[in-house]
């Protein structure tokens, strides 16, 4: 009888093939340690950071409101204040920024008041009250800015 010739032995299985799950299972962890943080950041960004539009009372309700305003004249640019949440009296100051076809800004202040359950009201910014009026030749568009809005 010949002696038969032994299999080789089998090879020696890898780091990888036999901790497999602990890989995966840290991925994951990892994963979702990552996506709760930025969730969490999220949600205090969200909660800790004021409109500007915005004025709370110490009875938690908010009033809001918005200012639009339409096209700039002789006469100056009328403003239409409206509430847009709540009903108490409210004071509403803005910042007018007119760009011009040459590149100029003018601007102008505004405030306004609307009292206890008055919905909306016009504001006229006469002309005169612009700054900067040499500097622009005519009028390209507006912005209202820096928005605020205090109880009365």
């Amino acid at each position: 009888m010949t002696p038969q010739p032994q299999p080789p032995a089998p090879a020696a299985p890898g780091w990888l093939s036999q901790h497999w799950k602990w890989v995966v299972g840290l991925g994951c962890a990892l994963a979702l340690l990552c996506c709760g943080g930025l969730g969490v950041l999220g949600l205090i960004g969200a909660v800790a950071l004021p409109t500007v539009d915005e004025a709370s009372s110490r009875g938690g309700d908010l009033e809001k409101a918005r200012v639009d305003c339409g096209t700039p004249g002789p006469g100056g640019v009328d403003c239409e204040v409206r509430r847009t949440a709540g009903s108490r009296a409210i004071s509403v100051c803005w910042d007018l920024e007119i760009a011009c076809e040459n590149g100029g800004v003018m601007t102008a202040q505004g405030c306004g008041a609307l009292a206890d359950g008055v919905s909306q009201a016009t504001v006229n910014l006469p002309a005169e009250g612009f700054s900067n009026q040499e500097a622009c030749d005519a009028p390209k568009r507006g912005a209202v800015k820096n928005l605020t809005v205090t109880l009365d």
